[in-house]
């Protein structure tokens, strides 16, 4: 097995899933997935969109990158972009759930796509490969939001809302 490529248990199936990715969406366009080995420039308009939406978790995201504080690089943990035509329109991560007292706890976070992106599915296919390497490496995936439209496109892929302190949506994975 590569490094790119990971395993999801689905009951008693086992799938090999490539992370890196390139699949098309329904009007033709080519949407690339992979995982990040560094964020440049390309990065800053997305931060800047979700800083005008009122998302600061993007640049939150880039800061800690760049002061590598969170590299997306310890046992389990992944960064993930997706592209159509070469320009990043989306991102997303996993880490080991920093506020989980428990072992065996990851964290979907910072998934952000671009609006001129929105409803071509990258958001879906960033969290289905996120989940999909998630599988081999944590029992649960917690998350938080506090959007609305982002909490109903979270139960749509099978997360749960939760009471648990720290997050808002839980997916059992085994």
């Amino acid at each position: 097995m590569t490094l790119a490529m990971t395993i999801l248990r689905a009951g008693k199936q086992v799938f090999i899933m490539d992370l890196r990715a390139t699949l098309r969406h329904a009007r033709g366009m080519a949407i690339r997935i992979e995982p990040a080995i560094s964020l440049g420039p390309d990065l800053d308009p997305l931060v800047a969109e979700a800083d005008a939406e009122g998302h600061l978790f993007m640049r939150r995201m880039r800061d800690a990158w760049e002061t590598h504080e969170n590299r997306f690089d310890r046992p389990g943990e992944l960064l993930l972009t997706a592209r159509i035509e070469g320009r990043l329109v989306g991102i997303g991560g996993l880490n080991r759930d920093p506020y989980a007292q428990a072992e065996g706890i990851g964290r979907l976070r910072h998934l952000y796509v671009a609006r001129s992106a929105r409803r071509l599915s990258v958001g879906t296919l960033l969290v289905r490969r996120i989940l999909a390497h998630a599988a081999p490496h944590f029992s649960v995936v917690r998350l938080r939001t506090l959007s609305p439209d982002a909490a109903a496109f979270y139960a749509r892929l099978g997360f749960q809302p939760t009471d648990q302190p720290d997050a808002t949506h839980i997916l059992p994975l085994c």
